[in-house]
């Protein structure tokens, strides 16, 4: 502002664990802010991925103005808690632009560097982005490029909690017809929908079924089902038959929400009466829905919060698939960390290549791999973790192919 000129902001940073390429949403986000910074800065200003080469693994900052500067370098993440609560280590220095002092020399090699990175790196919002991406020539990009899944082990959001007192749920007791003998906190709205008259409304559901065979594209690692870049599609499409399969099963529970709420209450509130008879009878007292108005109110306010949750889209879609998927973590700067999630990818492979050896497997991911590495069966069976791993490597830096399992 003071120089009345556009300042130059720019951003370098390593092109796989950026995960722009890898998730959708974290793409649109670099693109945002990328559009947001260029709004007020100069022409070069930027987010620029690093597509060739190692990237400088420490931070450094460095702020010129007209006559002096300030540069720092360390550990310094930029983030809430790196600036606010975490103990790092930094060195700091202001400097004349125009000096020679320690501070102004560091500055200039980080402007060196800065520039030379212009030659390997790519802007986010560059036309030709997706033909200047690098070739993958290591295993970690190979997993930084794909994407976890997961199987959810969310709470059912159709299950309201009775808060029973703590010695009637421990015991093994026949308190109603909707509960179980071995009596859990809570009732679900399937129980009530599907039960005869008078404990429930007596209509079907369809079956939750899962005749997919989504894993069969990806492979298992200790932060779950790793799917390569180049089976994306095909695992999306697997997982929309999952989806047609098991959408009939909440698009039923959600219309009779709609179509039967006082009838879903009033079943609720009969089971109400039923427990609180059975506790009365057994002197237990001081059950949180012992009082009819108490009830009737936390049950309309949590399945309004019900149809809140399913009415969110993201939400839906996890409660439906069943699964979900994060960025592929770039666990690398921890070598404890890394090791374990490339032994576990590689353990993965060994395990279903003896599968395949003994009665097949339908694993795309380790047929295609073992296809890439000219394996035969015998190597299969005497290959161990550490060992495979090299031999990835090697063949990633050889074919500098796109992804591992390119070729099928």
């Amino acid at each position: 502002m003071f120089a009345r000129q556009k300042p130059s902001l720019r951003f370098f940073i390593d092109s796989s664990s950026s995960h722009f390429f890898a998730d959708e949403k974290t793409r649109g986000e670099f693109l945002r802010l990328n559009k947001r910074i260029r709004s007020f800065c100069d022409t070069e200003s930027g987010i620029y991925l690093v597509q060739f080469g190692t990237l400088f693994h420490s931070k450094a900052y460095l702020i010129e103005g007209s006559d002096t500067g300030k540069i720092f370098f360390g550990s310094l993440n930029l983030t809430r808690r790196g600036i606010t609560s975490n103990e790092e280590l930094v060195i700091e220095d202001e400097y004349k632009i125009s000096g020679n002092s320690y501070g102004s020399r560091l500055a200039l090699w980080v402007q060196e560097y800065a520039r030379s990175l212009h030659g390997k790196s790519v802007r986010v919002d560059d036309t030709a982005i997706a033909s200047q991406r690098r070739s993958t020539s290591c295993m970690r990009q190979m997993l930084l490029d794909g994407a976890i899944w997961y199987e959810l082990k969310e709470q059912n959001p159709f299950r309201f909690i009775l808060k029973l007192p703590k010695d009637v749920v421990s015991q093994q007791a026949n308190i109603d017809p909707l509960l179980d003998a071995s009596v859990t906190d809570s009732i679900s709205l399937e129980r009530l929908i599907t039960s005869l008259a008078p404990y429930g409304l007596e209509q079907g559901l369809p079956k939750l079924s899962d005749r997919t065979l989504w894993k069969k594209f990806c492979i298992e690692t200790c932060y779950g089902h790793w799917n390569p870049e180049c089976l994306r599609e095909e695992l999306a499409e697997e997982l929309s038959k999952r989806r047609y399969s098991r959408e009939p099963y909440y698009t039923k529970i959600l219309e009779c929400i709609h179509r039967n709420r006082q009838q879903l209450l009033d079943c609720f509130l009969q089971l109400r009466t039923r427990i609180q008879s059975y506790l009365v009878l057994n002197g237990v007292s001081g059950w949180k829905y012992a009082a009819v108005q108490k009830a009737e109110a936390d049950w309309n306010t949590w399945l309004d919060r019900v149809l809140s949750k399913v009415a969110n889209k993201d939400y839906y879609d996890r409660l439906v698939l069943g699964i979900s998927s994060v960025p592929t973590p770039d666990v690398w700067s921890d070598p404890l960390s890394a090791g374990e999630f490339e032994e576990s990818f590689c353990d993965s492979l060994i395990y279903l290549w003896s599968k395949e050896i003994t009665r097949g497997t339908s694993n795309i991911v380790a047929q295609t791999i073992a296809s890439n590495l000219n394996l035969n069966d015998n190597e299969k069976e005497e290959l161990e973790a550490e060992n495979l791993r090299t031999r990835i490597e090697s063949w990633l830096q050889d074919n500098r192919s796109s992804i591992a399992c390119m070729e099928a």
